[in-house]
């Protein structure tokens, strides 16, 4: 097992080694100056000794034998590569030397008779052959020139790797003689070292050799190349042409024929129909030539057009992103150049569609050009075969000049066949560029497949980018500065949790209401609301790390798409400029300065979240008690009941301060409970002892004190709901308002009532009379009282009649009080008219006053008015007397009458008039 780790060790130690190394990259990758590499190969020596510095001898060897191992895997691959480099040198000769063996062709034959059009279409063929074969052996030397290139820089590369290893295998060796770590393996002796580093020095002069001798040799391979190509479209148009011509050629010459058959006047006549329709084909050239150089003009434009759709320049590179602001400014710069080139393939596939539609419409013009260039061409020649018919036969006198028609002359082909040439040829050309135009492009679909996923990949990263700033800006927003409905919702998960987590009876300690219990339910609400908030703040920080670890993600798929499209882009750097600069800025986008930076951001970020996150852990540890010691297990942590920590302090703090403050409200409460049992009590007794001791002759509670006494109490037990809900901490400003309006109306719907209880109060207070006593209100009847309560007085008349009189009547009427020790006031008026002496009618009206049983000792008379007009003089008496029973006030009456009427008929009244009141 120590060995296995000691290689393992080793093997780690010579990748870390390998990968500094010079040399170990891409091929694209420039390499360094001479300068720069010594310089790294000594960082390189010092970094290894540094790593081995310290290690057992053993270590050393081993590690040592693990560079010798390794070096056979270098020496083979550089070998394998100078063996590729050999065999495509070969190659190189073997494709030149094709390209010299071929012989040209012989040139084509005229074309004079009607045999010799075969013999043309032959050797014309063998043309065509000629250029093919020398197109398809100049592209496989092209190919393989390539090829060897490419060979030359794998054998570089493993060269440079295997002289890399030399010198780790130097340095190692020489630093374990130092320690004299023991035997070491034969290869890193000095003289196989210096034999293998000579080795790989000959193979990689030869190599360069080859390289240099094979492109000075294919420095013009390029140019050859070009013009076989061109040489063997002209050959292949020609052909086509001669093709094409055949049938018209072969025509012409059996017309000829058919022409010295004829007759004179038939060959005058058919010369003359053919010139006609000649001139009618001419006229119709213009109008075809007109509509197809349109057609030719507007395909060149929408060629230009699409030509003119350049790719989008990348971007200068920017600063190595280090923080998260940095990343989306890089993001969003590489979001514009992507979806430019997104943008710049759809137009570009606008554009193709668009030239396909011209190169459509084209060729119908064109088409239609060359059907009439034909037919015309067709014609000429019928009109020249014909015009030589008549000119030979005029030179041999079988026909009369003067029988030819005016204005013969003959008709040029050249320019005729020349434009038919030119039109043939543009309709094979713009099959060719349609063909080309539709043919699928799988790689050009990848690519823009491609494109599509990075850009995605990038709209993705920074939708995740602008919620993580969300994030971070609602973890720093305090609670105050929230919006009122977030605000709510925390107090009420505060207000649940804290209910949620209560004793079993602290629900029952929750009516008090004191000052002390308020300010440690306070502080309890406090700590939960801040447990709470770092609940939330833990969610907040949770969804942050996962939305970092989706950018790391989406960081390498976008490394695995460019990976991809980098593939698909080597095709094309050889020849598109465009094209290599991309594929230069996808491996700087890949590199350390572009998505493994963008990754160690992110990396960053989260550590420093969890940095935060354990200090929150710390935080809720504090609050609750409740340890977490994994930054993934905070969230669980907010969770817990809290028992401990500040909140269970502050719980305990709150159950202590609820049962002082329900002892000190226990004690007020019966304070006031016992105010209002008493107060009303001691208030109706005072009360009481100032009205005549509250009772009535028959010795039962006074009815006003009766309703004084319910009203008392109603008052002073709803005055102590009132303050018993003070102490317990309800506001009750809204009650009171509430009874204090109800009493104002119910005071002004029952004045009336009101003021009768205030009068009963009124006459128990003055005492003016008692019931049994007789009185006489204002100017009525005298009457006995016979009851009095809250709402009114009852009064019993002298005929037995009852009246109940509201108090508030009688505090406003004149009271008049007729009883006297058990006896009643009674009284009548008597007015004496005489002109002789008055007092025998006085005397008669006492003795029978006096005479009646019902009426008192207690009696007299008394002058209430007196007049006199001449000799008469009026007299008003008033008789008054004490009844014994007032029940008998109107029988006494009678009889007082009775008995004055007797007395006076006794006497000489002459001249004396008495009136009875």
């Amino acid at each position: 097992m120590l060995h296995i780790r000691i290689l393992s060790a080793g093997a780690a130690l010579l990748s870390v080694l390998c990968l500094a190394l010079p040399g170990t990259g891409r091929s694209d990758e420039k390499a360094s100056p001479p300068k720069s590499v010594s310089v790294d190969r000594e960082q390189v020596r010092k970094e290894l000794e540094a790593k081995l510095t310290g290690r057992a001898p053993t270590e050393v060897v081993a590690f040592v034998e693990q560079l010798a191992r390794e070096w056979v895997v270098r020496k083979g691959a550089y070998e394998l590569a100078h063996r590729r480099v050999t065999s495509q040198v070969t190659e190189v000769s073997k494709d030149r030397q094709r390209v010299d063996d071929l012989k040209s062709p012989p040139p084509v034959p005229l074309v004079l008779r009607s045999a010799d059009v075969e013999a043309a279409l032959k050797a014309e063929q063998t043309v065509v052959d000629y250029h093919a074969t020398r197109v398809k052996h100049l592209e496989a030397w092209k190919n393989a020139v390539t090829a060897l290139a490419v060979a030359g820089a794998d054998f570089d590369r493993a060269a440079r790797a295997a002289d890399d290893h030399l010198f780790a295998m130097r340095t190692a060796s020489a630093f374990a003689a130092k320690v004299g770590a023991g035997k070491l393996p034969d290869a890193v002796e000095a003289k196989q070292l210096d034999d293998a580093a000579a080795r790989i020095k000959a193979l990689g002069s030869e190599v360069r050799d080859a390289l240099e001798k094979a492109t000075s040799d294919s420095a013009g391979v390029e140019k050859q190349l070009v013009d076989a190509r061109a040489a063997s479209d002209a050959a292949a148009a020609k052909l086509e042409a001669l093709k094409g011509a055949q049938a018209d050629t072969l025509a012409a010459f059996r017309f000829e024929e058919h022409a010295r058959s004829m007759a004179p006047a038939q060959l005058v006549d058919e010369f003359a129909k053919t010139r006609k329709s000649l001139a009618e084909k001419t006229g119709a050239i213009s109008g075809d030539a007109g509509d197809y150089k349109k057609a030719v003009a507007s395909a060149s434009e929408t060629r230009h057009a699409l030509n003119a759709v350049k790719e989008p320049p990348p971007p200068t590179r920017a600063e190595v992103p280090t923080s998260l602001e940095q990343t989306t400014r890089a993001l969003a710069g590489v979001q514009a150049y992507l979806t430019a080139r997104v943008r710049n393939s759809v137009e570009r596939e606008e554009k193709v569609n668009a030239l396909i539609s011209a190169l459509d419409e084209l060729e119908r013009r064109a088409v239609a050009y060359s059907t009439t260039l034909d037919d015309t061409r067709r014609l000429a020649a019928q009109v020249t075969a014909f015009a030589t018919e008549v000119e030979r036969r005029v030179g041999s006198g079988d026909l009369d000049a003067a029988q030819v028609p005016a204005g013969f002359g003959g008709t040029d082909r050249v320019q005729l066949d020349g434009e038919l040439r030119a039109v043939t040829l543009a309709i094979q050309q713009l099959r060719q560029e349609r063909e080309q135009l539709r043919k699928p492009d799988p790689d050009a679909e990848n690519i823009k497949a491609l494109t599509g996923h990075l850009l995605a990949r990038v709209d993705e990263r920074l939708n995740l980018l602008a919620d993580l700033r969300a994030l971070a800006h609602s973890y720093t927003v305090p609670h105050k500065d929230r919006p009122e409905a977030e605000q709510k919702r925390l107090d009420q998960r505060t207000a649940e949790r804290v209910n949620g987590e209560a004793a079993e009876w602290d629900w029952l300690l929750a009516f008090d209401r004191s000052k002390g219990s308020a300010s440690a339910a306070e502080l309890l609400s406090a700590d939960y609301r801040e447990l709470i908030d770092f609940d939330d703040r833990a969610d907040t920080l949770k969804r942050q790390k996962e939305a970092l670890e989706n950018l790391v993600d989406l960081g390498r798929r976008e490394t695995a798409d460019i990976a991809k499209l980098r593939t698909v882009l080597e095709k094309y750097e050889a020849t598109s400029e465009s094209t290599r600069k991309w594929d230069e800025w996808l491996r700087s986008r890949a590199s350390s300065g572009g998505l493994k930076a963008e990754e160690a951001t992110y990396r960053d970020e989260v550590a420093r979240l969890n940095a935060v996150t354990l200090a929150n852990a710390r935080r809720v540890e504090a609050l609750t008690g409740n340890s977490a010691t994994d930054a993934s297990k905070v969230a669980e942590q907010t969770k817990l009941s809290a028992t401990g920590g500040e909140i269970g302090k502050a719980r305990a703090e709150l159950r202590a301060a609820r049962i002082r403050g329900l002892r000190e409200t226990g004690i007020r409460i019966g304070i006031v409970l016992l105010c209002a049992f008493i107060l009303p009590r001691v208030m109706v007794f005072i009360l009481g002892r100032a009205i005549r001791g509250g009772t009535n002759e028959a010795g039962s509670p006074s009815p006003v004190l009766a309703a004084l006494r319910r009203v008392l109490k109603v008052g002073a037990w709803a005055v102590a709901l009132v303050l018993v809900l003070n102490i317990l901490g309800y506001d009750v400003t809204a009650l009171v308002m509430a009874l204090a309006i109800g009493a104002l109306a119910l005071a002004l719907a029952a004045r009336p009532m009101i003021a009768d209880v205030l009068g009963s109060v009124a006459i128990f207070a003055e005492r003016r009379f008692k019931v049994g006593d007789v009185v006489r209100l204002g100017t009525g009847e005298p009457a006995r009282v016979v009851g009095l309560t809250w709402r009114s007085t009852a009064l019993k008349n002298a005929t037995g009649l009852m009246l109940s009189v509201p108090n508030r009547k009688v505090t406003e009427l004149t009271v008049e009080n007729l009883s006297r020790g058990g006896e009643t006031y009674d009284a009548i008026a008597v007015t004496v008219s005489t002109d002789k002496d008055a007092g025998k009618v006085v005397t008669v009206l006492r003795g029978a006053v006096g005479q009646c049983k019902n009426v008192s000792a207690d009696n007299g008379v008394a002058v209430v008015r007196y007049s006199q007009k001449g000799h008469v003089k009026v007299v008003e008496y008033r008789f008054w007397w004490f009844l014994k029973d007032y029940e008998a006030r109107t029988k006494t009456r009678d009889e007082v009458f009775a008995r004055i009427a007797l007395g006076l008929s006794q006497e000489d009244m002459a001249g004396i008039e008495v009136t009875l009141g």
